[in-house]
């Protein structure tokens, strides 16, 4: 197969997953239309997408698949099938309305789509809010903010190597996110809720990834799931993380994702090269032992906790967006704004059960114990560099 054959192949592929990506947004949303929309590719990079109202095409652009990440793919390809909803309306309705007016924004509602990919023109590479972190709190209220930076200084002053003022400085910034996550409960309102999209890319769900999720929403104040992901130079389709909750918690909760994801892997490396012949039973065995161990860790710190005054039991949420227990839960289930705000972004969800997998108790033995000596002893990132800037419009 020539250069040109396996281009074309690839554009196939990318054309069958934004036909995926288009059917599933509408079914996700409940939503319909007239006439599904033709769609298609573009070269150059005079825009990011285009909605040609009297052909019925959706067209995007080969440039925005190639260079930047799935999830700006789908804000793109949202705001074009926002355009579309609009198109279908009756001309009386539409008459007078300005591109992107107010009945756009309706529509680009609707479907769910952040407020930065409803503008006329966004810049991908500067200001995209997903998944790129920001470099720092600006963006969070003054409080949220001043949480947010006393917890980084706490998980600096976890690495100290005296087990006592490790463990301590944790515990710290725990009773410190929970205090302000009640705070923030019992003052009420429906706004300043946010998403975070972590990149995976994992090809599948495992065990881990299943653990890490749960350990999320019971001790970090945020509702997890999996969501599709797809990278177009390699034709390969994954999954990431999404974690909603405010964005104090979103940005915690991503960095606690990212320290079990590393240490639980070097922790296993450090007991196979002192354990030998340990093979992926056992390897799963260990981290899954380990995650566990770490969950009781938590959940023994917030019980010891006397000065946090627990919510009084009320309505749970959905076993499909939380845990069922948790002090973090507890504090999510009574949050009707956060209940509100998720399940408007996610109408629809499917659950899956775990396989059943083959077992090593030793491993496992030594994985919670290495679980429950854990402390989240790496600083809170700072973010990456924001790039140089790449304005297109969106037609």
């Amino acid at each position: 197969m020539d250069r040109h054959d396996s281009i074309r192949d690839y554009k196939k592929a990318w054309l069958r997953q934004l036909q995926k990506a288009y059917d599933t947004l509408l079914w996700h949303k409940r939503l319909s239309v007239k006439s599904p929309a033709s769609l298609g590719l573009m070269k150059g990079a005079s825009a990011w997408g285009r909605w040609v109202e009297g052909e019925g095409r959706l067209l995007l652009s080969e440039e925005l698949i190639l260079n930047h990440p799935w999830s700006a793919v789908l804000g793109i390809l949202g705001h074009e099938m926002a355009h579309q909803l609009v198109s279908e309306r009756p001309v009386a309705a539409r008459e007078g309305q300005p591109a992107h007016g107010p009945l756009f924004q309706f529509m680009g509602a609707k479907l769910g789509l952040d407020a930065f990919y409803l503008q006329a023109t966004v810049d991908l590479q500067k200001n995209c809010p997903r998944p790129w972190p920001d470099r720092d709190s600006d963006r969070l209220p003054d409080e949220s903010a001043k949480v947010l930076d006393k917890v980084r200084k706490l998980l600096a002053l976890s690495g100290s190597p005296v087990e006592a003022e490790a463990q301590a400085a944790m515990k710290a910034a725990a009773r410190l996110m929970a205090r302000h996550n009640l705070e923030r409960l019992e003052e009420g309102g429906d706004s300043g809720y946010d998403y975070r999209l972590i990149e995976l890319h994992a090809p599948r769900i495992d065990s881990r990834l299943g653990l890490i999720a749960h350990i999320l929403g019971r001790h970090f104040f945020v509702k997890a799931l999996f969501t599709p992901s797809y990278d177009a130079r390699r034709d390969s389709e994954g999954h990431d993380l999404e974690v909603v909750g405010r964005p104090e918690n979103t940005r915690l909760a991503e960095h606690v994702c990212r320290f079990l994801l590393e240490r639980s892997e070097s922790l296993w490396q450090d007991y196979r090269r002192a354990h030998k012949g340990g093979g992926l039973t056992a390897r799963n065995s260990f981290i899954g032992g380990l995650l566990r161990g770490f969950d009781q860790k938590l959940d023994e710190a917030a019980a010891a906790e006397p000065n946090i005054a627990r919510p009084e039991a009320g309505e749970r949420a959905d076993s499909a967006e939380a845990p069922s227990s948790g002090f973090s839960a507890l504090v999510l289930a009574q949050d009707k704004g956060l209940t509100d705000y998720f399940k408007k972004r996610h109408p629809r969800i499917q659950t899956r059960q775990p396989g059943r997998r083959r077992f090593c108790p030793e491993s496992d033995r030594a994985g919670q114990a290495a679980g429950r000596a854990l402390n989240l002893n790496r600083p809170l990132d700072e973010g990456r560099p924001a790039a140089a800037g790449l304005q297109l419009p969106l037609l």
